[in-house]
């Protein structure tokens, strides 16, 4: 049988336990469990409290972080864009990088080598551009439109008409 006293202090516990998860996934005690455990008001061996109300909430807390991260997502990914167009050079190349990175792109499922590709003939060229646009289909769109600026930028003329035909690939 539990006493009244005995239902007081769970409804006390339980009320120091959301303090914790509050504290644990927001303000200056952010991530830190022994902190946010003090805070919440466990003063005897709050390393251990923070270790313990960490597990036990695990699925609340990464819940919270979720929301918060969906909530500002699409302010970061409007940033990352927007620095894809900065004048510098090594603020584009390091968002190109984490955009990748984020996207599960990887150095080893990309791997673009340039001297590998000196000794290449066109035909080979193209036969692996044709290989990555099959194992990547967000691809194709993408080169579509670095063939309509390119043209945009290179009026044909009559004569480049012909040679252009003769060296066009189909699939």
């Amino acid at each position: 049988m539990v006493t009244e006293e005995g239902r007081r202090m769970r409804v006390a516990d339980e009320k120091k336990e959301k303090l914790f998860v509050e504290y644990f996934t927001s303000g200056e005690t952010l991530a830190n469990a022994t902190k946010s455990a003090k805070k919440a008001g466990y003063n005897k061996n709050p390393s251990q409290m923070g270790y313990v109300l960490k597990k036990k909430y695990e699925k609340e807390i990464r819940k919270i972080n979720e929301e918060k991260i969906t909530g500002v997502s699409g302010k970061a990914i409007n940033v990352l864009e927007d620095l894809l167009h900065s004048d510098q050079d090594s603020v584009r190349l390091n968002c190109a990088k984490l955009i990748l990175e984020l996207g599960n792109y990887s150095s080893q499922n990309i791997n673009i080598n340039m001297e590998d590709n000196k000794h290449k003939t066109d035909a080979e060229l193209v036969e692996e551009l044709q290989g990555l646009v099959a194992k990547i289909p967000a691809l194709a769109p993408k080169l579509m439109g670095i063939k309509d600026a390119t043209t945009e930028e290179k009026p044909e003329s009559s004569d480049n008409l012909s040679t252009k035909d003769e060296k066009r690939v189909t699939h």
